[in-house]
């Protein structure tokens, strides 16, 4: 009972701590253009991350229950690892990456017993390198086609609804993506060997995130939404578009992947296409150092933490 409690609370804080955080790379664009309100925002996106990881969210868990034979003390340590570090990193305003972070701490753990896939940690690392890439090219194109509908547009009222539609619908979708995307790097390391069930996975690790949501970090947000590129409301909506769409890809593909790397590269597609002086290259290399350290501290504290447990066990 105190096994499956403790299972429980571990996972609903890393779910929760990835809401908090991420929910910036979804919404800080559209808060920081006043076309969403955060309330309204924290609602609307609890709601459709719950959706996308119950009802698609179980593409990815094989490939993160892989990483390292799943035992309680790796799935415990792992996660709490990483649960501390993406509040150290949200108390800092930084986006960071969950699947960083998890598999960071999992292969510290696997090594420790000498037991890491590294074609599984391969095939996710590849991601970390095509996710803001891909996002960018998705943001660039979609700005490119999307807008020459726009232009021709001529009455601003007819326009203002349009924005307002994109803004609403797309950040809808990227909740959506983002749940069905990430709810492996929540409850991926627990399923199996006698640990969650898939339907539990699912469960817990949909409401964990929608809860992060409902308390999210405007402090990311602002980092998201402003300081990385001036953002219209026109520019905000294509950004969250390229990054839902990077998200529910790599689902498609069972491949958790950083929603703040596909953010970040989104976001800095749209300023592109305004104008490499609109993008603010120094913002973006500080998120990136974090994305860099990100799995040497996971790993780091995850091992400490599972030492400590073989001990006390």
């Amino acid at each position: 009972m105190l096994r499956d409690l403790l299972m429980i609370a571990t996972a609903m804080l890393l779910g929760w701590s990835l809401g908090y955080n991420n929910m910036a790379t979804i919404f800080g664009p559209l808060i920081m253009s006043d076309i969403i309100k955060y309330r309204t925002a924290t609602i609307a996106g609890a709601i459709f991350i719950f959706l996308g990881a119950f009802i698609g969210g179980n593409s990815g868990i094989s490939t993160m229950n892989s990483v390292t034979h799943v035992t309680f003390d790796i799935s415990v340590s792992a996660a709490l690892g990483t649960a501390i570090v993406v509040l150290i990193m949200t108390h800092y305003s930084l986006p960071t990456s969950i699947t960083q972070g998890i598999i960071g701490a999992l292969v510290g753990v696997g090594l420790v017993e000498h037991d890491v896939n590294w074609w599984i940690v391969g095939k996710v690392a590849a991601s970390w390198i095509i996710t803001p890439f891909g996002a960018l090219v998705i943001a660039i194109f979609s700005y490119i086609v999307i807008s020459l509908f726009y232009n021709r547009l001529k009455s601003l009222r007819i326009r203002g609804t349009m924005v307002r539609l994109m803004s609403f619908s797309f950040s809808i979708y990227a909740s959506y993506s983002l749940g069905a995307n990430n709810l492996a790097n929540i409850t991926g390391p627990f399923v199996g060997k006698g640990l969650f069930g898939h339907e539990e996975a699912l469960l817990i690790g949909g409401l964990a995130m929608a809860l992060g949501f409902l308390t999210a970090s405007k402090k990311v947000i602002r980092t998201v939404g402003k300081d990385i590129t001036i953002m219209e409301p026109f520019d905000s909506s294509i950004a969250i578009f390229g990054e839902g769409t990077s998200l529910l890809i790599f689902s498609f593909l069972g491949i958790p992947i950083s929603s703040a790397q596909a953010s970040v590269g989104s976001t800095a597609g749209v300023g592109l296409v305004k104008g490499l002086k609109t993008v603010s290259l120094k913002t973006i290399v500080k998120i990136v150092n974090g994305w860099l350290i990100t799995p040497f501290i996971t790993g780091t504290i995850a091992v400490i933490i599972y030492m400590i447990m073989k001990v006390w066990g």
